[in-house]
């Protein structure tokens, strides 16, 4: 951990909130590009990284300077993501419309744009049909480009399990995905 980032940990530890937005700001894309990915849809990512943020500011008076801060930013944003999925699921009632439902009503513009489009719909439904780990190991690993062990390590869980989730998860995602590509 560089000396600026330990200054900035401390700082914000005693709630100086400029400290805590220059050490997440570094991270805050890939954060809410995670969220996207595991909530699948852009609103519903957002309210992820707003509890993610907010459960890290609440939290930093907690957290050790031995620690690395991205991952335990990380795994924050993990969990939460995870526990939205898991009300999503047992309330099977929340209204989602993405950013990506605005776009395919305005309508591509090319033949190319109308494919990506698809392809892209057809991934979200077949991540959709993935259990909260799996969609978690995938999209930690694919979307998000991370290695299995600092996904097992943002999972909590060990790299066995995360290349396990891995292999169930691929192999759903290509079942789901084999009736789109053959048509």
């Amino acid at each position: 951990m560089e000396d600026v980032e330990r200054e900035l940990i401390r700082r914000a530890q005693y709630g100086d909130g400029w400290a805590f937005e220059q050490l997440v700001v570094q991270y805050d894309r890939q954060i809410l590009a995670l969220a996207r990915d595991m909530v699948g849809n852009v609103p519903d990512a957002q309210d992820v990284y707003q509890e993610a943020l907010l459960a890290a500011f609440q939290g930093l008076p907690r957290f050790r300077l031995d620690s690395d801060f991205s991952t335990w930013l990380y795994r924050i944003a993990v969990n939460k993501a995870l526990r939205f999925r898991g009300k999503r699921q047992r309330r099977q009632a929340i209204y989602e419309q993405s950013a990506s439902d605005l776009e395919r009503q305005s309508g591509p513009s090319t033949d190319r744009d109308v494919l990506d489009e698809e392809l892209r719909q057809q991934l979200d439904e077949a991540l959709e049909g993935l259990s909260a780990q799996e969609r978690a190991a995938f999209v930690l690993c694919h979307r998000q480009g991370l290695r299995i062990d600092r996904a097992a390590e943002l999972m909590q869980c060990s790299a066995g399990s995360v290349k396990s989730y891995l292999f169930r998860g691929r192999d759903k995602v290509r079942q789901a995905l084999g009736a789109y590509m053959e048509s």
